[in-house]
């Protein structure tokens, strides 16, 4: 954990030398933007007076000692990073199977893999906050498997869903991993299964702890910063649209229609959760006896259907891997083969991106092409993943639980 930290601090420091010598920045442009809201904050004003500011006012607050230290919430989001490894550490290491000198390895290198990985550590330390909903949810996730239901729900409504909206794809999994259910319905009749859901008080409890928190500091944020908080840090994700730094193959639709008709953008963004909703409750019935596979995988399926794709979206499911291998059988070459096929797309698509963006090459057409490449990656990863998953394994540690 001291060599993660130490990583993290040198590359803080190396950030104010790239940005002071290259054209494109490390910093992050939104570390700045939240940095400046926090500073509102500090001088009694709106974190919404900043333009661009669309985050829930608990970032912004977190915030305020950058107006003293710029480099604070660099330091912070490092150090979240490190939470959820040790989190994800203790996960794994309670299986049964933990005793296993081998398993223990693997542990450690799950472990090394999310704390040294460049994407992880590079996300955080250009200032990016994304980390810090990852830390709710493995939290939530936590206390969940320690069968700590209201306190998860807390954690899940009041910091999960708050900073993000996308840690509400995981709640049918949470419902129906709270009702017992067998692992597949050929295992009962379809009335048992039914009647069991509808008798799932516990599952009923956490969405309704989960819904009143989040809705508690909804209302409270209104009370305090008005509709410009409503828009900006809720509806405005609905309705947004990225033309620039999207990996998704629906950004060139939104370029060509952007500053057109809107209600042709509705439609495609419509369009485009209907694959994202089908998907992720797909898994969650298939996979909900094993929380932790089961959100990393759905989350692999959001992100590669969303109509936005950008970098720090990969730290949403890369946050799992401290735990997940734990319901994996996978060799190493097979990790790094779908390691490599999940990279290629990336470096494809940021050298397009590059070329156009700052060099004004017209390569909108292969930009496209590795779009659909990265979309084709995460499919054959999703793939891979279920096909590895240790069936038998998963099933004794879940019963244990």
């Amino acid at each position: 954990m001291k060599v993660a930290l130490a990583f993290r601090l040198i590359l803080i420091c190396y950030g104010h030398i790239h940005d002071y010598l290259f054209d494109v920045d490390f910093t992050d442009v939104d570390y700045h933007v939240v940095s400046d809201a926090g500073r509102l904050i500090a001088d009694g004003r709106s974190p919404f007076d900043r333009v661009t500011y669309r985050y829930t006012p608990l970032l912004a607050w977190m915030m305020i000692p950058n107006v003293f230290f710029y480099d604070f919430g660099k330091i912070i989001f490092s150090l979240f990073d490190l939470i959820v490894g040790w989190l994800g550490y203790q996960m794994a290491s309670d299986v049964a199977t933990c005793q296993d000198k081998s398993y223990s390895r693997r542990c450690t290198i799950a472990l090394a893999l999310w704390l040294f990985f460049p994407v992880t550590a590079i996300v955080s330390t250009r200032g990016n906050a994304d980390v810090v909903v990852c830390t709710a949810v493995i939290v939530s996730l936590y206390l969940l498997e320690k069968k700590k239901i209201i306190a998860s729900a807390l954690v899940y409504g009041c910091f999960a869903v708050q900073f993000k909206i996308y840690p509400i794809i995981y709640l049918p999994s949470i419902f129906l991993s709270l009702a017992n259910l067998p692992h597949a319905p050929s295992r009962c009749s379809w009335g048992e299964y039914a009647a069991a859901l509808m008798r799932n008080w516990k599952g009923y409890l956490y969405a309704i702890a989960a819904f009143l928190s989040c809705g508690f500091l909804t209302l409270v944020f209104y009370h305090m910063y008005g509709q410009s908080y409503l828009d900006e840090s809720l509806l405005y994700h609905f309705k947004r649209v990225d033309i620039r730094h999207n990996f998704s193959p629906y950004h060139l639709l939104f370029y060509l229609s952007y500053g057109g008709d809107p209600l042709t953008l509705r439609i495609a963004g419509t369009l485009a959760f209907l694959p994202q909703l089908f998907i992720v409750v797909a898994l969650g019935f298939r996979f909900h006896h094993d929380l932790p596979f089961c959100w990393f995988v759905s989350t692999i399926a959001f992100v590669a259907f969303n109509k936005v794709c950008t970098s720090q979206y990969f730290i949403w499911y890369l946050c799992f891997i401290p735990i997940v291998h734990r319901s994996l059988k996978i060799t190493f070459a097979a990790a790094m083969n779908i390691l490599v096929i999940w990279l290629i797309p990336q470096g494809l698509w940021l050298c397009a991106a590059y070329a156009l963006e700052f060099q004004g090459y017209g390569v909108f057409i292969a930009l496209l092409v590795f779009s659909f490449l990265m979309l084709s990656s995460y499919v054959y990863t999703l793939r891979r993943l279920i096909a590895y998953y240790a069936w038998e394994e998963t099933c004794k540690y879940s019963k244990q639980d």
